[in-house]
C-alpha cells in the first residue's frame, strides 16, 4: 500500500520546508482544481487502493436527490493543516527537516487546538453583571440626555421633527 503524498500549502512548505507530505484522515485540505474549487475541510476518509480522498462536507447530488460522498483525486487538493496526533508523523518531519538541514521550531510540531470558525463579535459579551428587566420585574432606567423631553408625547414630537430634519 503506497502512501498518497499531497502538496502543502505555502504556509506548511515555509514551517517546514516541505513540499508534499502524506495525507491521513483528520488532515484540514483545500480543494484547488474543479468544480469545487475553494471548498474544503477535513479529511473523512483516504482510500489508497484507488487514490483518492473523501472530505468532510463535500458531497454530490445522485439520481434520487440522496447525498453522496464525493471523492477527490489528491492532485485537486493541497493540505492546509496537518493533523500532528501521532508522533509518527512528527518524527518524520523532523526527519526529514534535519536530512535538509532546515530548523523547526518545536512549537510548529505541536498539534494546535481545532478552533470552531464562529464570530465572537457577535456573541454577546456575558462577563458583566447586568440584570435582565424581564426576569427582574424593573423596568430598564435609560439615561436622559440633555434637551430630551420627560413628556413621552413630546418625546415622539421631538423624533419626528428629528426624522423631518433628517430628509
Amino acid at each position: 500500500m503506497n502512501k498518497i503524498a499531497v502538496d502543502l500549502s505555502l504556509d506548511l512548505r515555509k514551517k517546514y520546508g516541505l513540499r508534499s507530505f502524506p495525507i491521513v484522515k483528520g488532515d484540514v485540505v483545500r480543494i484547488m482544481k474543479g468544480s469545487r474549487k475553494g471548498e474544503g475541510g477535513k479529511v473523512m476518509d483516504v482510500d489508497h487502493t484507488r487514490s483518492r480522498i473523501t472530505v468532510e462536507g463535500i458531497t454530490i447530488a445522485k439520481a434520487d436527490n440522496k447525498q453522496k460522498e464525493f471523492t477527490l483525486q489528491p492532485d485537486y487538493v493541497e493540505i492546509t493543516r496537518l493533523d500532528l496526533s501521532r508522533n509518527e508523523r512528527v518524527e518524520k518531519i523532523r526527519k526529514l527537516a534535519a536530512l535538509k538541514k532546515i530548523v523547526i521550531d518545536e512549537n510548529d510540531l505541536k498539534q494546535e487546538p481545532e478552533v470552531p470558525e464562529t464570530k465572537e463579535e457577535s456573541l454577546p459579551d456575558l462577563s458583566q453583571e447586568e440584570t435582565l428587566p424581564e426576569i427582574t420585574g424593573e423596568k430598564p432606567q435609560e439615561p436622559e440626555a440633555e434637551g430630551e423631553a420627560e413628556n413621552p408625547e413630546e418625546e415622539t414630537k421631538a423624533e419626528e421633527e428629528d426624522h423631518d430634519n433628517e430628509n
